[in-house]
C-alpha cells in the first residue's frame, strides 16, 4: 500500500466529505483526498489517473453511484470503488457489488472505512500480482508454443506406457500422421527394428528418472525413409515423480552425409597420392625394362629366338604402362591438354562406337539440352570418362536394359560446389548424367566404387580401374561426381564439369614427343648430361645413349647435376632430366644452368605432370618434354632433333 493514499471522492455534501476525511485522519490513514461533485470533472480526473481508491456517495444531485461505477469500469477498471452512503438497501448493494463495486460503508459507521480502504488496496495489490503472474504464464506459454511449433527439431511427449501424446509440426511431418493420430503411435516404432532394443532401454532409463544422455539413432518416416537423429529423452514431472517424457531430437542426416563425404574425399586423396607415387616409381621400372629389352634386341637378329621373347617383354611393358596411365588419371597427375569442346559433339561422337560395344540387348538413349556452353577439357580424357561410364552401365545389365545419357547446363550456389578448386569453378556447370536400369549397388559397395582395383566383377573380368579413372579425370578437370543407386533399381552417375564460359583455360601441358619409326641418327660424340634419381633408369639411358655415340655423364639429383654442369663450364650439348627429383625440381636446376650458359638445351621427362608452375616453367624455357616410360628410339629421336635445332641456330 502507498504511504499516502490518494483518494478521489464523489460527494456533494461538504460536511459529509469533511467527516470522512476526519475519520481517516483520526485512524492514522495518511491520505490526499480530492472531492468533486461534477461528473465531467470526475471523468477528467479518472482519465488522468494517479488515484489509489475511488469513494462515492450513493445518490448525488445530478448522478448516482451506478453512473460513477460505469465510468470507473470504462476508464479505470482496476481502481477500488467503495460506496459511502447514508442508507443502501441490501438488494441495491448486492447489485452494485456484482457490477464491480469493491465495498460499501454506511455513513454512521465511518469507523469501518479505513479498514475497508486498507483491505481494498491489499486485494488490489494481490490482484495485480495475480494478473502479472497470469500474463507471465501466458507469455511463457506463448513463447514455448512458438518454439514448439516453429522449431525444426523433433519435439514430442511420451507417456510412461510408451504412447506418443503430442508432437510439434516437424515431428508430425516425419511421422506422417496428423496430431490426432499420434496416440496410436508407439515410441519404439520410430526406429528401425534393429535399433528398438537399444532405443527402448533409453526410454526406460528416462522413465526411471535417470539424467538425460545424448545419443544417436535413426528415425523412420511413415514412407520408410531413414534419417539420422541425435537427442535425448528428458523426464518431466513434479515432486520427484516422473509423469511423462519429453523427446528432443535433431535431424543430423545432412551433417553426417557431409562428414562421410569429407572422410571419403580424404581417403580418396590419400589413395590418389599413393597411386600417383606408385605409378611414378613403376614408370621408372618400366622404362628400365623397356630400355634394356630394346638394347638387347639391337644385338640380335630377328631370327634369334630371344628376339621374340624381348619383343613380348616390350609388349608387356606397353600393357603395364596403360595401367599406370589409369592410375595417374585417378591421382590427377596425368598430362592433359585442355581445349574448347562441345558437349553435344562429344556425346554424339561416342554414340556409334558405344553401340557396337554395349550389345544389341541394351538400348542407348541420349538427350542433350540445346545451346550448351563449351567445356574446357581434354578430348581424349572426356572420351575415356564417358566410355568407362558406358561400360560400367553395360556390365551392370547382363540381361539387357537401358542406358540413358543426358547433358544439360545447371547452376549451383557457391556452397553447393564440390570442385577441388571451387574459387575457379564458377557456378555454371555442364552435368552429364549416365543412368542404367541394372542391378544397382548397396551402400557398402558405393563407399568403395572409386578406389583403384576395387571391383564387384568376377576374377579376371576388369581391372577395377574404370570408375577410379572417371573419378580422377573429373577431379583433374575441376569437377565432381554424384552417384545415386540402390540394389535392384539401377545406378545414376552425374559428372559436373565447369562450363567453359566461366572457366579460365588451363595452359596445356607440352606435347610429348611422338616415337619414331626407326632408330635416331648417331650421336657423333655430342655430350649429354643425364639427371635422373632412379639409378636403373639412369644407367639404362646412359647405356643407350653411349651405344648411339653420345658422350654421357650421369647425375643422381639436381644438386649433383648443377655441380657437374658448373665443373664443365656449362659445356654440355644437352641436358636430359627428370622433372621431379628428390632434392629439387629440374626446372629450378635448368634456370640456374641457363645463367651459366644461356644457350643450354634441355629435354625433360616425367611419369606424371599437371598444368601448373612446373609445366609453365618448361614452356618458358622452350624445352621439349617426354612422358615416362619412354622408348629408347623416342629418346634418341628427341635428342637428335634438339641437337639439329641447335646447329641451325
Amino acid at each position: 500500500m502507498a504511504d499516502n493514499v490518494k483518494i478521489l471522492y464523489a460527494e456533494d455534501t461538504p460536511s459529509d466529505a469533511e467527516l470522512t476525511r476526519h475519520e481517516l485522519t483520526r485512524q492514522g490513514l495518511a491520505h490526499e483526498c480530492t472531492v468533486s461533485a461534477d461528473l465531467a470533472e470526475i471523468e477528467g480526473l479518472l482519465k488522468g489517473g494517479g488515484f489509489d481508491i475511488f469513494l462515492s456517495d450513493f445518490a448525488l444531485k445530478e448522478f448516482d453511484a451506478e453512473d460513477l461505477l460505469e465510468l470507473r469500469n470504462r476508464l479505470a477498471p482496476g481502481l477500488p470503488f467503495i460506496i459511502v452512503t447514508g442508507t443502501l438497501p441490501d438488494e441495491q448493494a448486492v447489485e452494485l457489488l456484482r457490477s464491480g463495486a469493491t465495498d460499501y460503508v454506511i455513513k454512521d459507521r465511518l469507523s469501518r472505512l479505513p479498514t475497508a480502504i486498507i483491505r481494498a488496496l491489499a486485494e488490489r495489490q494481490e490482484r495485480l500480482k495475480l494478473d502479472r503472474a497470469r500474463r507471465d504464464t501466458e507469455e511463457s506459454e506463448a513463447r514455448y508454443r512458438e518454439l514448439f511449433e516453429c522449431s525444426t527439431d523433433l519435439l514430442f511427449l511420451v507417456s510412461l506406457d510408451g504412447a506418443i501424446t503430442i508432437g510439434n509440426p516437424a515431428f508430425t511431418a516425419l511421422a506422417g500422421r496428423a496430431p490426432a493420430e499420434l496416440a496410436a503411435l508407439r515410441v519404439e516404432a520410430l526406429v528401425p527394428a534393429a535399433e528398438r532394443e537399444r532405443f527402448s532401454a533409453r526410454v526406460a532409463a528416462a522413465a526411471a528418472g535417470e539424467p538425460p544422455a545424448q545419443f544417436e539413432t535413426a528415425f523412420v518416416s511413415a514412407a520408410g525413409k531413414e534419417m539420422a537423429v541425435q537427442g535425448a529423452f528428458y523426464p518431466r514431472g513434479a515432486g520427484g515423480r516422473v509423469l511423462y517424457l519429453q523427446g528432443i531430437f535433431r535431424d543430423i542426416t545432412e551433417q553426417r552425409a557431409l562428414e562421410t563425404q569429407f572422410r571419403q574425399a580424404q581417403k580418396m586423396e590419400a589413395v590418389g597420392r599413393l597411386a600417383g607415387g606408385i605409378a611414378h616409381d613403376f614408370n621408372n621400372i618400366l622404362g628400365a625394362i623397356e630400355g634394356y629389352a630394346t638394347l638387347g634386341m639391337r644385338k640380335l637378329s630377328e631370327t634369334d629366338p630371344l628376339w621374340g621373347d624381348l619383343g613380348e617383354i616390350r609388349r608387356a611393358v606397353a600393357k603395364a604402362s596403360a595401367l599406370t596411365k589409369q592410375l595417374l588419371a585417378f591421382s590427377r597427375k596425368q598430362a592433359i591438354r585442355k581445349e574448347p569442346l562441345c558437349p553435344d559433339a562429344l556425346i554424339e561422337n561416342l554414340r556409334n562406337m558405344v553401340k557396337r560395344i554395349i550389345g544389341e540387348n541394351i538400348e542407348l538413349k541420349t538427350e542433350v539440352a540445346p545451346g550448351l556452353p563449351q567445356l574446357m577439357a581434354d578430348a581424349g580424357q572426356m572420351d575415356q570418362l564417358l566410355l568407362n561410364l558406358f561400360l560400367n552401365a553395360r556390365d551392370a545389365m547382363p540381361g539387357g536394359g537401358t542406358i540413358g545419357v543426358r547433358a544439360e547446363a545447371v547452376k549451383r550456389e557457391p556452397y553447393e560446389v564440390r570442385s577441388p578448386n571451387p574459387e575457379t569453378a564458377g557456378t555454371l556447370f555442364i552435368r552429364i548424367r549416365v543412368a542404367d536400369t541394372g542391378t544397382g549397388m548397396s551402400p557398402q559397395v558405393m563407399e568403395h566404387i572409386f578406389e583403384p582395383f576395387f571391383s564387384t566383377k568376377e576374377k579376371g573380368k576388369g581391372t577395377g580401374l574404370g570408375l577410379s579413372t572417371v573419378y580422377g579425370i573429373t577431379r583433374q578437370h575441376n569437377g565432381w561426381l554424384e552417384v545415386k543407386s540402390s540394389e535392384g533399381k539401377g545406378s545414376e552417375f552425374s559428372v559436373f564439369l565447369p562450363a567453359g564460359a566461366l572457366t579460365p583455360a588451363t595452359p596445356a601441358a607440352p606435347r610429348p614427343e611422338s616415337p619414331p619409326a626407326a632408330p635416331a641418327a648417331h650421336g657423333n660424340g655430342a655430350s649429354v648430361l643425364i639427371v635422373e634419381d632412379d639409378e636403373d633408369l639412369r644407367r639404362m639411358a646412359a647405356k643407350a645413349l653411349a651405344a648411339a655415340g653420345y658422350t654421357v655423364t650421369g647425375a643422381a639429383g639436381a644438386v649433383e647435376g648443377l655441380s657437374l654442369f658448373k665443373a664443365a663450364g656449362g659445356a654440355f650439348d644437352l641436358v636430359f632430366a627428370d622433372v621431379v627429383l628428390k632434392d629439387g625440381t629440374a626446372t629450378e636446376m635448368a634456370a640456374a644452368m641457363r645463367e651459366l650458359n644461356p644457350g643450354a638445351r634441355f629435354i625433360f621427362a616425367s611419369g606424371y605432370v599437371q598444368p601448373g608452375p612446373v609445366m609453365d616453367a618448361i614452356e618458358r624455357l622452350g624445352c621439349r618434354f617426354m612422358i615416362k616410360p619412354y622408348a629408347i628410339d623416342a629418346l634418341l629421336a628427341a635428342i637428335s632433333a634438339c641437337l639439329k635445332d641447335l646447329k641451325k641456330t
